[in-house]
């Protein structure tokens, strides 16, 4: 718990500078270094807690464009002279999307031949088609919802409602693909700051520990919305799996306020009061710190929500 480390300022500003701590002193209520520093490790642990819902975000919009798109174009479909695009011309450079695209996959086919070389000893590497498509970079299953692919005989709009097979937000096809478009730049760019553990609380407008709150909560809601527009089943699953109820109970309040080691302790002392504890947690989705005979600090975690 943070409070381990009160009087170790030099060890702090060896790991975290203090130019990052000073963005946490502005919004989040710390009386002391300790708490700033348990406001900090809150962080982490928000980034941890969003990861799966993130990761299964991505893997759910990729698997299903490359589902469709290999039904109707065939394996490899982004090779060069199958990918078709509205401003192609033979003398013209492809537009920067169709670029992207092509370099995307060529990144990825190499690293399938880098990782298999060093993996197995092989000399001649020949990437499988699923192997390329899981090495691919999230900006690929944006760029490939661009305005370039959408028109007779191209990608969208014949293959969104097999791709997207959620409640579209309009009956318009451009509009769908356009909205789309953006959700997935939003969820893609927020990923990439939870992937290096940034405060990824902060935006313009946040100035308190309450909108540091709201803005995540907004985030969530935003990843949720994208795999519930690709997959209604997938979207159960993830519920099913807890990966929204985590990312919820973790950013809150009280889970800074745990972090901050300032969070009421329930005693335990029966059976009886560790099922009341339990279904406090399980009812209001959050973390419990509870003592006993046995475990003197201990986190009380709902398991289902």
């Amino acid at each position: 718990m943070p409070n381990t480390i009160n009087n170790q300022s030099a060890l702090i500003n060896q790991l975290i500078s203090n130019k990052r701590l000073e963005s946490y002193k502005a919004v989040f209520h710390c009386s002391n270094e300790a708490e700033l520093i348990g406001a900090y490790l809150w962080n982490i642990e928000v980034c941890s807690a969003l990861f799966p819902l993130l990761t299964s975000a991505e893997v759910t919009l990729r698997n299903s464009i490359d589902h469709a798109l290999t039904q109707s174009f065939g394996r490899f479909w982004w090779r060069k002279g199958r990918l078709r695009y509205n401003s192609y011309a033979p003398d013209k450079e492809p537009p920067f999307s169709v670029s992207a695209i092509t370099n995307n996959f060529s990144k990825a086919t190499n690293q399938v031949k880098r990782d298999k070389q060093a993996r197995y000893n092989i000399a001649n590497v020949r990437p499988l088609h699923q192997e390329i498509i899981a090495k691919t970079e999230f900006s690929t299953w944006e760029f490939i919802l661009d305005n370039e692919f959408m028109g007779d005989e191209l990608i969208w709009p014949a293959q969104l409602g097999k791709v997207f097979q959620g409640k579209w937000p309009s009956t318009s096809a451009a509009s769908m693909l356009s909205s789309t478009k953006d959700l997935v730049k939003t969820v893609r760019e927020f990923r990439n700051r939870v992937s290096h553990n940034e405060p990824i609380w902060k935006r313009y407008g946040v100035g308190s520990q309450e909108d540091s709150i709201a803005h995540l909560h907004e985030k969530i809601d935003r990843i949720y919305k994208l795999i519930l527009l690709i997959s209604p089943r997938k979207a159960e699953l993830v519920k099913e799996q807890n990966f929204l109820s985590s990312a919820m109970r973790v950013c809150s309040t009280n889970e800074i306020t745990i972090c901050q080691n300032k969070a009421k302790t329930h005693n335990i002392d029966s059976i009886k009061e560790l099922r009341h504890a339990m279904m406090e947690a399980t009812a209001q989705n959050h973390t419990i710190i509870i003592e006993t005979s046995e475990a003197p600090h201990c986190k009380l975690i709902p398991l289902r929500y």
